[in-house]
């Protein structure tokens, strides 16, 4: 038989066998694998919308946070005893190493994709447990206003939808893979220029402690936590009776507010606030325009005291803060002041 017989069979045969398929509705090599090519499983979602891997993050000894207190709920649902407090501590890490070697993966007490590929399941709303808490936390972590409580009810759903639809992913109630890691990027925090949301994560934050007195006077109104609470609740915050401008109703500045939150969630410093529109300030303190915040404690120790504040203070510089004034500077010999401009 000539070659050139044998090219018009073969080339006679290859058209059957599309024509077959495309008759059949099959592809060309359905339920097979081209030899020596990789293939990636899919999940349904990203068959459906044709979207990118899912994108994990990595999580490690240090952090503080949201993201960690979802983690630890995660794996107390797997069985393992853990305190949740939003520290990444040696006995987060042991509680990892453990999981991980359960599920056979490499035991190095950090999570990234492969370890939350087996951590977290798939919620929907009647689902309890503290998984739902994890899920739970983070949506409250990054902005609405959902109670921590277990239990998948039909407000969650309605919350997780809201969630979904901001992020563009397919907005059906349910958390899945890519909803959790949606959930767990920090960049999906309350919007900057949500002045009550980012409140409400402020009061959420357990790396932020605010003040309830003052460091001069007594007047309840006025307390760094009563401005925060205020502001979540949709007010304005309220100045102190003795200062320069009393008991006036201030709205505090979304970049400041973004700034303090990003000092624990992003800087992961501990920090204890001591005034914000509250206390007495200079006549044209930016104080009294809800511009400013005064920090007094930086990872458990009082400022003055051996607190890191030359690494917080560059860090408001970074976050926007342009008037950042500590020790050294008159006046703030026990504390840290970074304002925002007016």
């Amino acid at each position: 038989m000539s070659s050139t017989t044998v090219r018009t069979k073969a080339v006679r045969l290859a058209a059957a066998v599309v024509a077959l398929a495309s008759l059949t509705g099959a592809g060309l090599f359905s339920g097979a694998a081209t030899a020596g090519a990789a293939v990636a499983p899919v999940s349904a979602s990203a068959a459906r919308t044709g979207t990118a891997p899912v994108a994990w993050p990595a999580v490690k000894s240090g952090a503080r946070g949201a993201t960690v207190t979802a983690l630890q709920h995660l794996l107390v649902a797997k069985g393992h005893s853990l305190t949740v407090d939003g520290e990444f501590g040696p006995a987060t890490v042991k509680a990892v190493k453990a999981f991980q070697k359960a599920q056979r993966l490499t035991a190095d007490g950090i999570v990234g994709p492969a370890t939350w590929n087996k951590l977290v399941p798939t919620l929907r709303e009647g689902g309890r447990g503290p998984a739902v808490k994890a899920a739970q936390t983070l949506l409250k972590a990054r902005g609405r206003a959902v109670a921590v409580d277990g239990t998948y009810a039909a407000a969650v759903t309605a919350k997780v939808k809201e969630f979904q639809k901001a992020k563009g992913l397919t907005a059906d109630g349910v958390v899945g893979p890519r909803t959790w890691a949606a959930l767990l990027d920090p960049g999906t925090s309350a919007p900057s220029g949500n002045r009550a949301a980012l409140a409400r994560q402020i009061l959420d934050t357990r790396g932020i402690t605010l003040a309830t007195v003052h460091p001069g006077g007594t007047h309840a109104g006025s307390t760094a936590k009563q401005n925060i609470v205020d502001t979540a609740n949709g007010k304005n915050a309220l100045t102190s009776p003795w200062g320069d401008t009393p008991g006036r109703r201030v709205p505090l500045d979304t970049r400041m507010l973004n700034g303090l939150l990003k000092l624990s969630t992003q800087y992961a410093f501990r920090i204890s606030v001591s005034e914000i529109v509250g206390g007495d300030h200079s006549g044209n303190s930016r104080h009294y325009a809800g511009l400013s915040v005064d920090i007094s404690h930086i990872d458990g120790r009082h400022v003055g005291d051996r607190a890191p504040h030359k690494n917080l203070m560059a860090a408001c510089r970074k976050l926007g803060a342009t008037e950042v004034l500590g020790p050294g500077d008159a006046g703030h010999a026990r504390h840290v002041h970074c304002a925002w401009p007016r």
